[in-house]
Protein backbone atom coordinates (compact mmCIF):
# COMPACT_ATOMS: atom_id res chain seq x y z
CA UNK A 1 0.00 0.00 0.00
CA UNK A 2 1.39 3.59 -1.22
CA UNK A 3 1.37 6.60 1.50
CA UNK A 4 -1.50 8.17 0.25
CA UNK A 5 -3.65 4.88 0.33
CA UNK A 6 -2.37 4.14 3.93
CA UNK A 7 -2.90 7.62 4.78
CA UNK A 8 -6.70 7.40 3.60
CA UNK A 9 -7.24 3.85 4.85
CA UNK A 10 -6.51 5.74 8.58
CA UNK A 11 -10.09 6.58 8.58
CA UNK A 12 -11.59 3.14 8.20
CA UNK A 13 -9.83 3.02 12.09
CA UNK A 14 -12.43 4.03 14.86
CA UNK A 15 -13.82 3.12 19.27
CA UNK A 16 -10.68 1.40 20.40
CA UNK A 17 -8.69 1.26 17.38
CA UNK A 18 -8.40 4.92 16.92
CA UNK A 19 -7.72 5.48 20.45
CA UNK A 20 -5.05 2.95 20.41
CA UNK A 21 -3.23 4.09 17.58
CA UNK A 22 -3.10 7.80 18.02
CA UNK A 23 -1.89 7.05 22.03
CA UNK A 24 0.34 4.82 20.48
CA UNK A 25 2.05 7.87 17.93
CA UNK A 26 1.62 10.10 21.27
CA UNK A 27 3.70 7.89 23.89
CA UNK A 28 6.10 6.83 20.55
CA UNK A 29 7.39 10.56 20.24
CA UNK A 30 6.75 11.02 24.23
CA UNK A 31 10.69 11.18 24.62
CA UNK A 32 10.57 14.19 22.94
CA UNK A 33 8.63 16.17 26.18
CA UNK A 34 10.84 14.30 28.74
CA UNK A 35 13.88 15.76 27.22
CA UNK A 36 11.87 19.66 26.28
CA UNK A 37 11.19 19.20 29.96
CA UNK A 38 14.20 18.55 32.05
CA UNK A 39 16.48 20.65 29.36
CA UNK A 40 14.25 23.85 30.58
CA UNK A 41 14.75 22.35 34.08
CA UNK A 42 10.47 22.03 34.56
CA UNK A 43 10.08 18.71 36.39
CA UNK A 44 6.26 17.27 35.35
CA UNK A 45 6.39 14.91 38.33
CA UNK A 46 2.53 14.09 36.51
CA UNK A 47 5.24 12.77 33.70
CA UNK A 48 5.94 9.89 35.54
CA UNK A 49 6.72 6.23 33.84
CA UNK A 50 2.68 5.23 35.10
CA UNK A 51 1.22 8.24 33.17
CA UNK A 52 0.51 6.49 29.85
CA UNK A 53 -0.18 2.97 31.82
CA UNK A 54 -2.80 5.33 33.00
CA UNK A 55 -3.49 6.81 29.74
CA UNK A 56 -4.24 3.37 28.13
CA UNK A 57 -6.10 1.90 31.06
CA UNK A 58 -8.61 4.97 30.86
CA UNK A 59 -8.79 4.67 27.09
CA UNK A 60 -9.11 1.46 26.48
CA UNK A 61 -9.90 -0.95 29.44
CA UNK A 62 -11.75 1.14 31.49
CA UNK A 63 -13.04 3.66 29.38
CA UNK A 64 -12.92 5.87 32.56
CA UNK A 65 -14.05 9.56 31.59
CA UNK A 66 -13.51 11.43 34.70
CA UNK A 67 -9.81 9.63 34.43
CA UNK A 68 -9.47 10.56 31.02
CA UNK A 69 -10.04 14.58 31.99
CA UNK A 70 -7.84 14.35 34.76
CA UNK A 71 -4.80 12.72 32.56
CA UNK A 72 -5.43 15.85 29.75
CA UNK A 73 -5.58 18.28 32.47
CA UNK A 74 -2.28 17.07 32.92
CA UNK A 75 -1.12 17.08 29.35
CA UNK A 76 -2.86 20.63 28.38
CA UNK A 77 -1.26 21.83 31.19
CA UNK A 78 2.35 21.13 30.06
CA UNK A 79 1.74 22.19 26.44
CA UNK A 80 4.36 24.91 25.09
CA UNK A 81 2.81 28.24 24.47
CA UNK A 82 4.89 28.39 21.53
CA UNK A 83 4.60 32.09 20.41
CA UNK A 84 6.52 33.09 23.33
CA UNK A 85 9.08 30.54 23.09
CA UNK A 86 12.14 29.86 20.86
CA UNK A 87 13.50 26.76 22.28
CA UNK A 88 13.39 23.95 19.15
CA UNK A 89 12.39 21.35 21.81
CA UNK A 90 8.97 23.32 22.15
CA UNK A 91 7.74 21.99 18.41
CA UNK A 92 7.78 18.54 19.06
CA UNK A 93 6.85 18.74 22.82
CA UNK A 94 3.46 20.68 21.68
CA UNK A 95 3.26 18.10 18.56
CA UNK A 96 3.46 15.20 21.02
CA UNK A 97 0.57 16.41 23.69
CA UNK A 98 -1.80 17.60 20.84
CA UNK A 99 -1.63 14.62 19.40
CA UNK A 100 -2.00 13.03 23.25
CA UNK A 101 -4.57 15.44 23.58
CA UNK A 102 -6.85 14.12 20.53
CA UNK A 103 -6.28 10.63 21.69
CA UNK A 104 -7.74 11.96 25.08
CA UNK A 105 -10.55 13.70 23.14
CA UNK A 106 -11.66 10.78 21.61
CA UNK A 107 -12.25 8.70 24.84
CA UNK A 108 -14.62 11.59 25.65
CA UNK A 109 -16.19 11.92 21.59
CA UNK A 110 -15.50 9.65 19.58
CA UNK A 111 -17.56 10.51 16.81
CA UNK A 112 -15.05 12.88 15.14
CA UNK A 113 -12.61 10.97 13.06
CA UNK A 114 -8.75 11.66 14.54
CA UNK A 115 -6.75 8.92 13.34
CA UNK A 116 -5.63 10.98 9.87
CA UNK A 117 -5.01 14.21 11.38
CA UNK A 118 -2.77 12.36 14.22
CA UNK A 119 -0.82 10.38 11.37
CA UNK A 120 -0.42 13.94 10.17
CA UNK A 121 0.57 15.65 12.93
CA UNK A 122 3.43 12.92 13.46
CA UNK A 123 4.96 13.41 10.20
CA UNK A 124 4.91 16.83 10.59
CA UNK A 125 7.08 16.49 13.97
CA UNK A 126 9.90 14.83 11.59
CA UNK A 127 9.70 17.09 8.92
CA UNK A 128 9.97 19.96 10.69
CA UNK A 129 13.27 18.53 12.55
CA UNK A 130 14.66 17.14 9.16
CA UNK A 131 14.57 20.69 7.57
CA UNK A 132 15.69 21.94 11.05
CA UNK A 133 18.37 19.78 11.32
CA UNK A 134 19.46 19.26 7.81
CA UNK A 135 17.51 21.71 5.31
CA UNK A 136 19.44 25.52 6.01
CA UNK A 137 20.76 25.56 2.91
CA UNK A 138 18.54 23.85 0.60
CA UNK A 139 15.73 25.07 -2.08
CA UNK A 140 12.22 23.75 -1.40
CA UNK A 141 12.75 20.91 -4.15
CA UNK A 142 15.75 19.60 -2.18
CA UNK A 143 13.72 19.84 0.72
CA UNK A 144 11.06 17.24 -0.90
CA UNK A 145 13.37 14.92 -2.18
CA UNK A 146 15.42 14.99 1.22
CA UNK A 147 11.99 14.23 2.87
CA UNK A 148 10.86 11.47 0.45
CA UNK A 149 14.10 9.24 1.46
CA UNK A 150 14.97 10.21 4.24
CA UNK A 151 15.48 7.30 7.22
CA UNK A 152 13.25 9.06 9.87
CA UNK A 153 10.27 9.47 7.72
CA UNK A 154 10.84 6.00 6.44
CA UNK A 155 10.69 4.72 9.88
CA UNK A 156 7.53 6.81 10.86
CA UNK A 157 5.69 4.72 8.12
CA UNK A 158 7.12 1.80 8.54
CA UNK A 159 5.64 2.29 12.30
CA UNK A 160 2.13 3.84 11.79
CA UNK A 161 1.87 1.07 8.94
CA UNK A 162 2.48 -1.75 11.64
CA UNK A 163 0.34 -0.35 14.07
CA UNK A 164 -2.83 0.06 11.75
CA UNK A 165 -2.57 -3.49 10.69
CA UNK A 166 -1.98 -5.04 13.98
CA UNK A 167 -5.10 -2.82 15.00
CA UNK A 168 -7.47 -3.28 12.42
CA UNK A 169 -6.81 -7.00 12.13
CA UNK A 170 -7.88 -7.55 16.24
CA UNK A 171 -10.78 -8.46 17.23
CA UNK A 172 -10.52 -6.82 20.44
CA UNK A 173 -8.20 -5.09 22.59
CA UNK A 174 -6.61 -8.12 24.57
CA UNK A 175 -4.15 -7.35 27.13
CA UNK A 176 -1.45 -9.17 24.58
CA UNK A 177 -2.54 -6.67 21.65
CA UNK A 178 -2.22 -3.61 23.64
CA UNK A 179 1.57 -5.00 25.67
CA UNK A 180 2.35 -5.58 21.75
CA UNK A 181 1.61 -2.33 20.56
CA UNK A 182 3.30 0.34 23.57
CA UNK A 183 6.14 -2.35 22.76
CA UNK A 184 6.52 -0.91 19.26
CA UNK A 185 5.71 2.55 20.27
CA UNK A 186 7.79 2.65 23.05
CA UNK A 187 11.10 1.65 20.62
CA UNK A 188 13.52 1.00 23.34
CA UNK A 189 13.01 4.92 24.02
CA UNK A 190 13.98 6.53 20.80
CA UNK A 191 11.24 9.28 19.68
CA UNK A 192 9.80 9.80 16.30
CA UNK A 193 12.54 12.04 15.60
CA UNK A 194 14.98 9.52 16.11
CA UNK A 195 16.30 11.17 19.83
CA UNK A 196 16.47 9.25 23.05
CA UNK A 197 16.85 10.12 26.77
Amino acid sequence: MNRLKFQKSLNALNGWRERAFIAALAERAFPNVRLYLSSIDKHATEFNDSYFDSVWQALIFDQDEDAIVELLDIALANLPDLENNEHYGALPTHDCLSILEQALLGGINDEKPRALAASQLSLETITQFIEFSEGESLSENQLVKLFDSHPLIEREFSFQAEISELLRSASHPADELIFRVREIAQDEGVSNIGISL
